[in-house]
């Protein structure tokens, strides 16, 4: 295991930190580490763009050009506004 050490950290953001150490009974350092995986796991998520979650979000042996969707039932009457 390597070391890490951050310097200038602003005194409210240690204090949050320790206090949710705290609140999950966790040690300062695990805590940390868990806010990094955390972080880092979010800015992952956040460069897949929308069609390719959606894409990789329904299975291989669902996929493909010829999804249909279906309406069953009768058709609703669209709104009359005058």
């Amino acid at each position: 295991m390597s070391d890490m050490l951050i310097r200038n950290i602003e005194p409210k953001l240690k204090t949050e930190i320790e206090e949710s150490a705290r609140k999950s009974k966790r040690s300062l350092s695990r805590e940390a580490k868990d806010l990094l995986r955390l972080g880092l796991a979010t800015k992952r998520a956040n460069n897949i763009k929308l069609g390719t979650w959606l894409f990789e979000s329904v299975p291989a042996e669902f996929r493909g050009d010829d999804l249909v969707f279906e309406y069953r039932g009768d058709f609703p009457e669209p709104p009359d506004f005058e």
